[in-house]
């Protein structure tokens, strides 16, 4: 039997908690698991606000990646833009100068439109690093498609991602609305918060009940829902978050947050069984149609309203959607993923 490719992992792990820390841990915890790998971590989270704790973080990132990279046989950064522009080129070059194959893995939306963004030494810097790593790996196929037409290194699609707990009932496929939604994530104005509220008045006819997860931010409070049928009820426990949505018709998601990819709370819903009314905004379009949910344009109060009013009175149509979900996920099944970046990570270390 071969002995386990030895895998060098860079990126942040929670805490804090959000997208790319959630999503990078769970990478790390089910290839730990793995017996055709054996896995070194570089955790990139700052934990201490400051510039001097920052640097300091910064320093001991960089001594533990030159201490681990000569021991592993292929390397792997999992980053944000920020974290492509400033850390990117120093692994590049020390896997270069060492001889390893390495792996970048860009998180996130509009990868495209902050390249654009860039000074001409920075974006010539990034593309002699980070553009030629032996594999990239995005999350949106709009930032693939774009990257694959300036690079001659292979670009993948490596979408966000989840695993399928089996002991969770999905939602019933003919259950009748109870004309119950559900909010999850950041809650900031840029997730559409002021929109949802606007639209709940908007259905005040419907009797909709409202509920919001998540942490309060960019000066949300619990007095903004006040005098709604918004009800604001704290952040969730991630064991608790599938058992918590298939209580609900469909998750609302009316986001306009810059950096938008492949929100991991519609995921979350379909692994649930329910399906999702969101934005026409950022990577959402790929991953929600017309057969799992309703788009809507962002900024648009009446648009949302009507999306959820539809559910409510058409029973015929949330369960349609409810199947077209239960499709859905298949796609975005942590299990397989997982197994193609361990197939990535074979083929780059005996090539």
């Amino acid at each position: 039997m071969n002995s386990p490719i030895r895998l060098l992992l860079i990126g942040g792990l929670p805490p804090p908690i959000g997208g790319t820390t959630v999503l990078f841990g769970d990478l790390v915890d089910r290839l730990s698991s793995s017996d055709q790998l054996t896995v070194k971590i570089v955790n990139t989270s700052r934990t201490k606000p400051g510039r001097i704790a920052s640097a300091i973080k910064g320093l001991q990132c960089v001594a533990s990646v030159i201490w681990n990279v000569p021991r592993a046989s292929v390397v792997s950064f999992h980053t944000s833009m920020q974290g492509a522009i400033f850390f990117g080129p120093l692994v590049h070059f020390i896997c270069r100068v060492l001889g390893r194959k390495w792996i970048f893995r860009g998180f996130g939306g509009y990868f495209e439109f902050w390249y654009g963004l860039l000074g001409r030494a920075q974006r010539w810097i990034f593309d002699i690093t980070v553009m030629r790593a032996d594999a990239i790996l995005f999350e949106r196929m709009s930032s693939v498609q774009y990257f694959q037409a300036i690079t001659c290194s292979p670009v993948h699609w490596y979408p966000n991602n989840r695993s399928l707990d089996k002991t969770i009932e999905p939602a019933e496929l003919d259950r009748l609305p109870s004309r119950r939604f559900v909010f999850l994530g950041h809650v900031k104005p840029s997730k559409g918060i002021g929109e949802l509220i606007a639209a709940s008045r908007l259905l005040h006819d419907a009797q909709v009940h409202i509920d919001v997860y998540g942490p309060l931010q960019e000066g949300v409070t619990a007095s903004w829902f006040d005098n709604t049928s918004v009800h604001y009820r704290g952040v969730i426990a991630k064991e608790q978050v599938l058992k918590t949505l298939v209580q609900y018709d469909a998750l609302v998601l009316p986001t306009y947050w810059e950096g938008e990819g492949h929100p991991g709370s519609i995921l979350e819903a379909y692994c649930a069984g329910i399906p999702v009314i969101a934005t026409r905004w950022g990577g959402i379009p790929e991953i929600v149609s017309s057969e799992t949910g309703r788009l809507v344009e962002p900024h648009d109060p009446c648009g949302l309203a009507d999306a959820m009013r539809e559910l409510v009175e058409s029973s015929s149509t949330l369960s349609m959607l409810r199947r077209g979900v239960r499709l859905k996920i298949e796609e975005f099944d942590s299990q397989r993923w997982t197994e193609y970046f361990t197939d990535l990570c074979h083929s780059l270390a005996l090539s």
